[in-house]
């Protein structure tokens, strides 16, 4: 039996989340725990969200509202 992965409190979430507020930072939990049945690929998820999200944190970009597809291809393009 899969095991859902623990709900996190909303300090411990990506900054560009949780800046965000409540509603998003419930949406993308909700994603992870409700959405993504096999755990690898939860963890997989989870973890690349992060770097993204980290990366967009770097940047200045302070909430994920104000994300684009500028800013999505630019960390594609750092990926490669």
């Amino acid at each position: 039996m899969n095991k859902l992965v623990p709900v996190t409190p909303v300090q411990s979430l990506p900054s560009v989340i949780s800046a965000a507020g409540d509603r998003t930072a419930y949406r993308f939990l909700e994603f992870f725990t409700a959405q993504i049945r096999n755990p690898n690929t939860r963890r997989a998820y989870a973890r690349s969200v992060g770097q993204f999200c980290l990366w967009l944190d770097e940047r200045g970009v302070r909430t994920i509202t104000a994300v684009s597809s500028v800013h999505v291809a630019a960390y594609i393009e750092a990926l490669l």
